[in-house]
């Protein structure tokens, strides 16, 4: 009977040890019937018409400004009146386009092009995997449950902006924006 118990004892002991070396490594393994959860989405939202005002004025603006002004009095000192024609054209569709990113919700990808070493070092510092610009709905669709995170003001700050094109960038932000058309 003695032997029985013992047996019996063992068993019990044997049969927990199991069952808890089996419910250990499940958890470890990932095999337990509840996964933990996946880690939110986070993905950066800015305001693109902040990213514009930023821009206009930057060192970056400064410099294509330069480059097609020095290419348009070239072009008029040598007589060439279709190049300068075409470099007027130039000037007046960035001026437009500008205008529409500034005061609309057109792309700002061009100029985002300008900081675009940054871009990493401010996703990562922001926790986030893309950026987006809070007006490009279809983008956003694709990521409904993603936390957004507003990293307008960094993405303004890596432009360098002077004290008052940071200042009219958070302005801007205060206003809905316009419908701007051709």
């Amino acid at each position: 009977m003695k032997m029985n118990r013992r047996l019996t004892q063992f068993t019990a002991t044997l049969a927990l040890a199991t069952a808890t070396l089996l419910a250990a490594c499940s958890t470890r393994t990932g095999f337990s019937q509840n996964p933990p959860p996946r880690p939110k989405e986070r993905i950066g939202v800015y305001d693109s018409r902040a990213i514009a005002v930023a821009y206009a004025g930057s060192a970056f603006q400064q410099q294509k400004m330069k480059d097609l002004t020095a290419r348009h009095q070239q072009a008029k000192a040598a007589g060439d009146t279709k190049e300068t024609a075409r470099l007027e054209a130039e000037g007046q569709a960035w001026q437009a386009a500008l205008h529409r990113q500034g005061f609309g919700t057109a792309p700002v990808d061009d100029l985002l092009a300008h900081i675009a070493s940054e871009l990493p070092r401010l996703r990562e510092t922001a926790g986030v995997t893309t950026l987006l610009s809070k007006w490009n709905q279809p983008e956003l669709a694709k990521h409904p449950q993603a936390e957004r995170v507003d990293v307008t003001m960094q993405l303004v700050d890596a432009f360098r902006p002077t004290e008052t094109q940071r200042k009219r960038a958070l302005e801007i932000q205060q206003h809905r924006p316009v419908s701007v058309k051709d």
